[in-house]
């Protein structure tokens, strides 16, 4: 890989420290700690139809959907009249080589292994995350040792955190969408094609997942374009504007004037303006047909048709619509005290404030992202469960964490008190612990709510709150769970530890869900698998509970050896050389 080039230099001529150690080194501990912080079980009804398909498909050949207790619920009738799933095909492709080792544990054990091993596919993709955000940060020019702090705050003082101990699959949308702008990036610095062309790749997966990711491609191809002294002209938006909208017509005006000065001289002849658009069309149209195509394919092996993916008629058969009040799903995402992105990750304020000088010294890569973030943004106020519940804050807009968390670093050097950064990361990670801390669900049986209740009321997260009652939620953990909890989780089988929490019979009022929950012991247990297993019978865990504690403390043993250079000597560390291009730390 290009990266395993890249060493960091101490600036009194020390020994070189190859990037690529870091970069393992980070992955190691945050993927140690999101592991044993993760449920170790299916934690909501759309993992365990992922899980359910990954299942057929890998033992049977067929993505089919025959669990009998989801089956009735989100099975969609397709070719020869079988039951298929409308998700996508990543979500339970990406964890078959995880399974095909639980199955080698699962026997007379029925699928729990296999099951305790698919929910780690979001915390191995989440770990990721914050590798390439180091590795980005270093193309960036932030010192070394910055860039290592802020690749943490990343993984556990944003939503990254309690989305990658998820079977959502939002996690996995981040790390594609991180991983697509920076091949994007490095392309633009090595004028490489083929780099253009993998962060293409990376993006159609996205495409796979979720076809809506498609309003956001051409945004963040804009990381393939370098901006040069002919498509930068010297004038900048006049700072005498005396209002917000004057300030942003003055803006638009001055980028767009950029985007014609680069299309004029492509057309011109060659140069960097003719490889900035080459790389452009390779990396979206990469995106584009490939994601497309085999969204395709995937159609028509399902419902004998192109376009059709089973969304809209499970959607239909439910009796919810798709789109909703966007002025309600605006307020929800932004303002609101139960689903705002601003309080779920308080760190974000940081990135806002760092986006501006990111926006002056990488403006291509800015405004990319900047135009990513309104389109997905809008488009998710639009449909009528803006909030993806059930779930842990705004889920939909996790994919956009990573992407301004490049904004990180540039915010110091304009954070009149920058006393406050710790307090806000700080803050920042209480909220991610008490997110992994319960069990997520609890809150909306808790208050009885329907299956379906954000259709009822769009307004309703300005009354409830899943971050405010989380603290009291923490707290009745010391108490443990009530006498009345007689079985682990609510399905059938009560000594199935892996499986997804089912709700009340349907003939149940949702009103007596309060009560209904008092039975579970799931509900009033620490959420982190080590915790919960340790009060089972051990013949019935599904995996090895001590084993496998002992090789997570060997990971970090090994994380904490792989990263000890870079304590000694000088803190001044800094990148010396990328493929041969000199660097200079920006913060």
């Amino acid at each position: 890989m290009i990266v395993s080039t890249t060493t960091l230099r101490d600036s009194s001529g020390g020994p070189q420290i190859s990037a690529a150690r870091i970069a393992f080194g980070i992955f190691l501990i945050v993927l140690a700690i999101y592991v044993v912080s993760s449920p170790g079980r299916i934690d909501i009804i759309d993992g365990q139809a992922r899980f359910d398909v990954a299942y057929n498909w890998l033992h049977s050949g067929q993505p089919l959907l025959t669990d009998p207790w989801i089956k009735p619920r989100m099975a969609v009738p397709g070719r020869h009249k079988l039951p298929y799933s409308y998700y996508g095909a990543p979500a339970s492709v990406l964890p078959m080589p995880l399974m095909a080792i639980g199955a080698l544990y699962d026997k007379d054990m029925g699928v729990g292994a296999s099951q305790f091993l698919f929910s780690l596919t979001s915390p191995i993709l989440g770990a990721t995350i914050c590798t390439v955000l180091f590795l980005f940060y270093i193309e960036l020019g932030v010192e070394v040792r910055h860039a290592f702090a802020w690749a943490l705050v990343s993984a556990f003082a944003t939503m990254i955190w309690p989305l990658s101990n998820s079977t959502f699959d939002n996690a996995q949308h981040a790390f594609f969408a991180i991983l697509s702008v920076f091949l994007g990036f490095v392309s633009s610095r090595h004028n490489s094609k083929a780099l253009a062309i993998a962060g293409g790749l990376s993006a159609a997966v996205l495409v796979l997942y979720q076809e809506y990711f498609l309003i956001i491609i051409p945004a963040l191809a804009m990381s393939t374009i370098r901006w040069t002294a002919t498509t930068s002209p010297a004038e900048e938006p006049s700072p005498s504007s005396s209002s917000l909208l004057s300030s942003l017509i003055s803006n638009l005006r001055t980028y767009a004037r950029r985007v014609g000065n680069l299309l004029r001289a492509a057309v011109n002849g060659p140069g960097e303006e003719r490889a900035s658009c080459v790389r452009f069309v390779l990396w979206s149209l990469t995106a584009v047909t490939v994601g497309l195509t085999l969204c395709f394919w995937f159609n028509d092996l399902r419902f004998g048709s192109l376009f059709r993916d089973g969304k809209l008629q499970f959607r239909s058969r439910r009796g919810f619509p798709m789109f909703g009040n966007p002025v309600a799903g605006l307020a929800t995402l932004i303002l609101s005290p139960g689903k705002s992105i601003f309080l779920y990750s308080p760190t974000l304020v940081i990135a806002v404030i760092g986006m501006r000088r990111l926006f002056r010294e990488q403006q291509a890569l800015a405004l990319g992202l900047c135009s990513a973030s309104i389109a997905l943004v809008l488009f998710i106020s639009c449909i009528s469960f803006a909030g993806g519940d059930w779930c842990w804050g705004p889920r939909y807009l996790v994919p956009l964490l990573p992407l301004w968390a490049l904004a990180f670093p540039f915010a110091l050097n304009r954070f009149r008190w920058k006393r406050l950064v710790p307090v806000i990361v700080g803050i920042s990670f209480a909220v991610q612990l008490m997110a992994v801390s319960v069990e997520n669900q609890r809150f909306f049986f808790q208050r009885g709510f329907n299956d379906f209740f954000w259709v009822e009321d769009p307004w309703v997260y300005f009354k409830d709150s899943a971050l405010l009652a989380r603290a009291g939620e923490t707290i009745s953990l010391k108490n443990g769970a009530p006498v009345t909890a007689e079985f682990f989780n609510s399905i059938p089988a009560p000594n199935w530890y892996t499986y997804t929490i089912l709700g009340p019979n349907p003939n149940t009022p949702r009103r007596m869900a309060p009560v209904w929950m008092t039975h579970f012991k799931i509900f009033y247990l620490p959420k982190p698998w080590p915790l919960w297993m340790s009060t089972t019978d051990p013949g019935s865990r599904p995996i090895n509970l001590q084993a496998w504690l002992c090789a997570l403390i060997g990971m970090v043993a090994i994380s904490l050896t792989v990263l000890y250079p870079l304590y000694k000597g000088s803190p001044t560390r800094q990148l010396a050389k990328y493929s041969g291009v000199e660097q200079k730390a920006a913060v």
